[in-house]
């Protein structure tokens, strides 16, 4: 299997049903890597939880091994230099419980973009839940509609 996971910056272009809003660490650095890196990048192709696994995204710390088992139409974007990634993924809804069981709710009022506050605000407004899920080196945040089986996430790593 032959797939490419896009290894570029977190965009405000996503995907066209977002809110998120998200650019890496303060506007300095946004401006210098859009020099490097001008265009908008695009998310990965939609993966199964299977296919994940056969790439070692969950080894390689781009996916936390908490994914609900009906995980499907899984998509990326991953930034291995500043160890940020941001996607969205489907899920059945039955399974809802047992993922969220592993989730705090809310939680992560500050992160790493700049524009954080502004999309917490516009996600919560399209009646996204938000949902915080704390690892030994990263911070995954999830946006779901449960009712739906929906979820975005945005994931960055800790700096102790």
């Amino acid at each position: 299997m032959h797939l490419k996971i896009h290894a570029t910056l977190p965009g405000s272009e996503f995907n066209l049903r977002s809110s998120l809003n998200l650019l890496p660490f303060p506007a300095l650095l946004d401006t210098l890597f859009r020099r490097v890196a001008p265009n908008r990048p695009e998310p990965s192709s939609a993966l199964t939880l299977k296919q994940a696994h056969e790439l070692h995204l969950f080894d390689r710390g781009w996916l936390p091994r908490i994914l609900p088992p009906s995980t499907r139409e899984l998509q990326m974007v991953n930034n291995p230099q500043l160890n940020c990634a941001q996607g969205e993924f489907r899920f059945a809804p039955v399974d809802w419980a047992e993922f969220s069981a592993r989730l705090r709710p809310e939680g992560v009022l500050e992160a790493p973009f700049v524009n954080w506050a502004r999309s917490l605000r516009r996600m919560r407004g399209d009646g996204h839940s938000l949902w915080h899920y704390p690892a030994a080196d990263r911070h995954w945040v999830f946006f779901c509609k449960a009712d739906e089986g929906y979820c975005e996430y945005v994931m960055w790593a800790c700096h102790h």
